[in-house]
């Protein structure tokens, strides 16, 4: 997640910087076309660009919509985690046995460190390349995605170094580590009842939380597995590319603003370049732009700058839960890296 000031005109434009580069290129060939052959690319190529851009820019409205929609679903998904989070440590640090006396020390933290270690696990697996996701487009904004660091979840070392020692050989060969953690939460809670380590009430109360955890989990996969519509994505791409086409072509009928000026046809193509080209530039950029915006929201798991950063969230939940249950040291607050907090 980019913070408040972390895009700045310099990063978007060097970000952009072959697009403009292309852009400006045809133009001149537009240009040289124009003034040095006899051929006639349109008669009257404004009224369709015109039209062509009000719809194209439309639809970019949409696409930018429903990618948002896309993007704050999966960010009030971690919002429900860190709530239920908060919870679950303050419910196990304050639940006492049936004869009043408080919680064994021990239990209470082995529960709390398989929660952090399920966050972590959970993230893990969010943060995985996905086959259906987007490529990776390291120019975005200027920033480039950081894949070597062990804290933002993209290797093993992450989640093992936060496992317990009794959880990790039971954890091997499991397609999908993250649920195995929450069942054997409940595991743990069910010997619990069976031994009157706590009521009947208690163990559905706790339970009910771990519910909550899976339903969360399972909302985190669906978005991770189900890829934002292709239909919507690549058509509004090939329409941005079929407008950014066309727009050089709608200043045909103005190139000729020094009719019989007494100038070479070069010195000509080089004047109407200078004075239309920028223009032409600067609206395809803005379209341009508009489209990369709506794809960087389109999988906000895989780690990228623009992402729901979920490293620093479960950060932020570990830091709440040692501190709430003095369970081990609590960390240090996640740190931006370049003014992006992942």
């Amino acid at each position: 997640m980019i913070l408040h000031d972390g895009i700045t005109v310099r990063q978007m434009v060097k970000g952009s910087f072959g697009f403009i580069c292309i852009v400006l290129t045809w133009t001149l060939l537009v240009v040289l076309a124009d003034e040095l052959t006899t051929i006639e690319l349109i008669s009257n190529p404004s009224p369709p660009v015109t039209m062509l851009g009000l719809a194209v820019a439309f639809f970019l409205g949409f696409k930018n919509t429903s990618a948002f929609a896309h993007w704050s679903e999966a960010r009030s998904i971690w919002g429900e985690i860190v709530n239920a989070s908060r919870d679950w440590g303050n419910t196990i640090s304050n639940l006492v046995l049936p004869d009043g006396t408080p919680i064994d020390p021990a239990l209470r933290d082995e529960l709390i460190e398989r929660h952090i270690a399920w966050l972590n696990m959970l993230a893990f697996q969010l943060r995985q390349p996905s086959p259906t996701g987007r490529s990776r487009r390291p120019w975005m904004f200027g920033h480039k995605p950081i894949s070597d660091r062990t804290e933002l979840h993209q290797k093993p070392e992450c989640w093992r170094e936060r496992q317990l020692e009794s959880d990790l050989p039971r954890l091997e060969g499991k397609s999908n580590r993250a649920a195995y953690l929450l069942f054997l939460q409940g595991e743990k809670l069910a010997e619990l009842a069976r031994s009157r380590g706590i009521d009947p009430y208690w163990h559905v109360a706790l339970m009910d939380r771990l519910a909550r955890f899976t339903t969360t989990q399972g909302q985190c996969e669906r978005i991770k597995n189900t890829p934002f519509p292709r239909q919507v994505a690549e058509v509004g791409r090939v329409f941005s590319w079929i407008f950014i086409f066309m727009l050089p072509l709608a200043f045909n009928d103005e190139r000729s603003i020094v009719p019989g000026a007494d100038i070479s046809v070069w010195q000509l193509v080089i004047f109407d370049w200078l004075t239309f080209a920028p223009v032409g530039a600067l609206v395809c950029w803005i379209f341009f732009v508009t489209e990369r915006v709506s794809a960087s929201m389109e999988d906000p798991f895989e780690g990228d700058v623009t992402d729901v950063p979920i490293s620093a969230l479960c950060r932020s939940i570990e830091i709440d839960l040692r501190q709430m249950t003095d369970c081990g040291v609590a960390p240090q607050p996640a740190q931006p890296i370049e003014k992006v907090l992942f």
